[in-house]
Formats: structure tokens, sequence, C-alpha cells
């Protein structure tokens, strides 16, 4: 089975997404501490962050199932800059505390916002230098993987504005659990179904892209955004569905939270791994790295 094969890149993608996820998940709890930790991390990320730029635009120049690959691998390294900066609390926004009792509407909603506009300017500043430096190119599957991640983390970090009871994770660095004030956790907003078909949508739409899709490359360019499509549905779900995503990134946990995690004592007949309760990775954020890695609670 090679690299062009629909199932092989699907698992690709699911690998990657599962990994990178982990990764980022690992360097920001291990980077918590001293200030200097924090900026070491960002020095390693940037210069990951600038090779994935490079591989970006070297894939965008190939019309090639290698250009594809290296378009959505860069993609990925460059959101990751990003979710580093934001899980470990460097780039967030101008209040840096819980959201005040009491505030509702839209006085909740620009509290909230202030808490994450920094980082979601610099998003949007990233966006448009991608759309720039890669417009006209041959090949701008990995322009549109950034696009993808950047429109499911608005999705997913407003479905948690609103409502949704599963939002808060122990997968949350330290760095931005003040967030988990702003999350709305008592119900599920009724807008989900729509956020929810928006998304099946779009991944119907590259499925059959996919299917359509008469070169190589643009087979498995659309294969990768559709399955990532897929992993952010499921993120999505995860917000709201009484499962937990903490087994399968508890290996990037600090080892005091696995600690902590491991002797939680069974409460209501659930265990500590669903207690209250998403990548990515990006999801997202957790999302992370497709996905903000930001979990669940009850209020």
């Amino acid at each position: 089975m090679t690299l062009t094969h629909p199932l092989a890149v699907v698992l690709v993608a699911i690998s990657v997404w599962w990994l990178s996820t982990g990764l980022v998940l690992a360097m920001v709890n291990r980077s918590d501490g001293p200030r200097g930790r924090g900026l070491v991390l960002m020095g390693l990320m940037t210069i990951v962050g600038a090779f994935g730029f490079g591989l970006m635009l070297w894939g965008a120049q190939e019309p090639t199932v290698l250009g594809s690959y290296l378009g959505f691998f860069g993609a990925l390294l460059v959101w990751a800059w990003h979710e580093a900066a934001f899980l470990a609390g460097i780039l967030t926004g101008r209040r840096t505390g819980e959201c005040p009792p009491g505030l509702t509407g839209f006085r909740r909603f620009r509290a909230a916002w202030e808490a994450v506009s920094d980082h979601e300017i610099a998003i949007l500043v990233t966006a448009i230098a991608l759309w720039l430096a890669l417009e006209g190119s041959a090949n701008l599957f990995g322009l549109a993987a950034f696009g993808l991640l950047w429109g499911m983390r608005i999705s997913a970090k407003l479905v948690i504005f609103l409502g949704a009871p599963h939002a808060i994770s122990e997968l949350m660095p330290k760095g931005i659990r003040h967030l988990k004030s702003y999350f709305k956790t008592d119900r599920m907003t009724p807008l989900f179904p729509i956020f929810l078909a928006l998304a099946a949508g779009i991944f119907a739409v590259l499925v059959v892209g996919a299917n359509r899709a008469t070169q190589a490359h643009s087979v498995v360019g659309h294969t990768l955004l559709a399955t990532f499509m897929a992993l952010a549905i499921v993120e999505h779900l995860v917000l709201v569905l009484p499962v937990s995503d903490t087994a399968l990134w508890r290996w990037a946990m600090a080892r005091q939270d696995r600690g902590n995690l491991a002797i939680r004592p069974v409460a209501d007949g659930v265990s500590a791994l669903k207690e209250g309760g998403p990548v990515s990775g990006p999801h997202a954020a957790w999302t992370t790295i497709g996905h903000d890695t930001i979990g669940k609670r009850k209020d």
C-alpha cells in the first residue's frame, strides 16, 4: 500500500494528529515553571514554525503527492507554534484573570474576547501572510489545511462559549486554566446542531472532491483535509458527550497531573478518567493541534 492509497492517507493524518497534539501538550507541560523554560519552548517552536512555513512554500510549488504532504505537514507545524504559545499562556489576551462574576450577554462575550484576542489576531495575521505568500501557487492544500484548522478552532471556541456540558478537561495546561471561567457548561447550546451540520457539509464536500479528483496530489490533498475534518467533528462531539479524551494523551501530561489523576477516587460510578468529561492538536484548541485541548468539568 503506497502513500497515495486513501487508507494510507487517512492513517497518516490520524497518526500525525495524535502525535503532534501530544508532543505540543508534553512540551507545554514540561515548560511550566521558571519563565526561562517558556522562552526556551517558544524559541524551539519558532524554529519549528519557520521550518513549517518553508515546507508550505516548497509544497505549494509542487503539484505532486509529495507537495500535498509537505504543505499539509508544514501547515501543522505553523499551527503548532500558535498552539504552544496559547496553551503555555504566553499569547492569549490582555485579560489574564478569570471572568468577572455576573457577566451576561455581550459583556460576557467581550470579556471572553479580551481573554483570547491577542492569539486570535496573531492567527489572522499569519493567515493573511500565508495567503499573500502562497497565492497563485500550483498546490494550495497546505493553505487549505491551515484555513480548516483555523475555522474549526473558531467553531469549537464558539460552542464552548455558548454552551458545551463537557468542555473542560484534565489535559488543560496550567497557563490557560483561568479560561475555564469563561466556558458555559450548564447546558448545550441549541446552535450546536447547526455547527455540526456545517462541519458535516464541509466534510462531505471534501470527500466528494477526493472521489472526483483525477490527479494524485489532489486525491491525497482532499483526503488529508477530509480526515482532519472528520477528527474535528469528533472533537466537537467530545465537547458535549460524557466521554474522556484524557486516555489518548495521558502520556503528554505533567507527571504530577498524571499522579493526581491516578489516585483520584471513583465518584458516582464514573471513573476518574471521565470526571467532568480534544487536540488538536491542533486538535484545537485542543482545540489541538487540530483542536483546543480544553476539556471537561461540571460547574
